[in-house]
């Protein structure tokens, strides 16, 4: 293990990934060394994902970066070699009557800003969904008002959108630059960072849990859900300090219902947050536990699936009854208080410490652009690429200038 070098990243995650990608196939040619406490890397929230990935957004800043990341997505294997289970299937957002008209008055947004949309009426969202009722005249009285769902007034469709494997992805960012770097790049694993040794305003390092001290020119945090606790154990004042918090969200691989053609869905968005996208054989469903507590909670919590989701899954689409838990799991996210979105970029008090942390459940989709801003920053001076990536830099708090993304599942 090198005792000194140019770049620590912290974090052996998607985003760390991509920013140490980025950095040298920008051209950086000064020692880069990645920390990640686990044995494997992206082993925790990027392995634990969804998969997801999409351009359909309420701000500007979230359709440019995930834009500009599905392009890179769509390149991957013909850059690497390296295939990542690209597959633009669509993401399809159901409404009910009040929110559709607010979707309908927003779509121009959509079209000026370049992210391909399209508005389906309640048929066309029936066709697209095998089993889908859009209407509830299939239903009970009790169960309508039990459930407090409405009819389906249309659908937002993005083309655009679909799902990949983000742990594929990550790793071989990792394994393309250690293999084209070897002499620069340094790779440790089960190496926990105890703390960002800061002094005089400067980073002038870090300190492993064994105690080891690694120094460093500059620190990437990178480390997700663990980035506020690692800052405060680094003596970072909570005023200093990012507003983000450990969030649990579960995910349940099940069965995928007797209906033909269901192998063919995009990822779905329904009743009460409830979303779904098919999964190899198998079906993956989640959605956000509204009443989450803060923490570092991975409990699966089977109940949570029959008793809030699948009630949902069938009574939109009958015959979802059949989808049986097969395995599930919970994962972090790293939670925004603020504003839902990412932090980038230095730390206004300690300039050579650099966020790329806080992303709020769309890091993994966000990653390709966020390592090339990193990239940009540290070796231009500015975020060349996407230069509305300023506006998520940790200043916005202390200015009042907050982000608010409002489309997060």
């Amino acid at each position: 293990m090198r005792k000194e070098n140019d770049i620590i990243i912290i974090g052996g995650g998607i985003i760390g990934g991509s920013i140490l990608y980025s950095l040298l196939r920008d051209g950086f040619k000064g020692k880069i060394a990645v920390f990640e406490k686990k044995e494997a890397l992206a082993d925790e929230s990027t392995a634990l994902s969804a998969g997801g990935f999409r351009n359909i957004w309420s701000t500007v800043v979230n359709m440019k970066l995930t834009t500009f990341s599905i392009e890179s997505f769509k390149n991957f294997k013909e850059e690497t070699g390296i295939s990542i289970g690209f597959e633009q299937r669509g993401y399809l957002f159901t409404y009910y009557r009040k929110e559709w008209e607010r979707i309908i008055d927003f779509k121009k947004f959509w079209e000026e800003s370049g992210v391909k949309t399209e508005l389906l009426d309640p048929g066309r969202v029936e066709e697209m969904i095998p089993g889908l009722k859009a209407g509830l005249g299939h239903l009970d009285d009790d169960i309508v008002e039990m459930l407090s769902i409405e009819e389906i007034a249309g659908g937002l469709f993005g083309a655009d959108c679909g799902i990949f494997n983000p742990t594929a992805c990550a790793i071989a960012y990792f394994e393309k630059s250690q293999e084209d770097f070897s002499e620069i790049v340094e790779i440790n694993k089960c190496a926990e960072v105890k703390k960002i040794s800061i002094k005089d305003g400067k980073v002038e390092g870090i300190l492993l849990e064994n105690e080891e001290f690694i120094g460093a020119g500059k620190v990437v945090l990178a480390a997700g859900a663990f980035s506020r606790d690692l800052l405060e154990r680094s003596g970072i004042p909570e005023e200093q300090n990012i507003p983000v918090v450990p969030v649990k969200r579960m995910l349940f691989l099940v069965n995928r219902p007797p209906i033909e053609g269901f192998e063919k869905n995009p990822m779905i968005i329904i009743d009460n947050g409830v979303y779904f996208h098919p999964e190899a054989d198998d079906l993956l469903v989640g959605r956000a536990k509204p009443e989450q507590k803060p923490g570092y909670d991975y409990e699966m919590e089977k109940n949570y699936y029959v008793d809030e989701m699948n009630t949902y899954m069938q009574a939109r689409i009958p015959g979802m009854e059949y989808c049986r838990i097969k395995n599930g799991w919970g994962g972090l996210y790293a939670v925004n208080t603020e504003d839902k979105n990412a932090i980038i970029g230095e730390h206004p008090e300690v300039p050579n410490l650099i966020f790329a942390t806080g992303f709020s459940g769309h890091g993994v989709m966000e990653a390709p652009a966020i390592g090339k801003c990193i990239s940009e920053k540290i070796l231009k001076g500015s975020y060349i690429s996407i230069p509305e990536v300023e506006s998520l830099e940790f200043n916005r708090f202390k200015l009042g200038k907050l982000v608010k993304e409002t489309i997060v599942i």
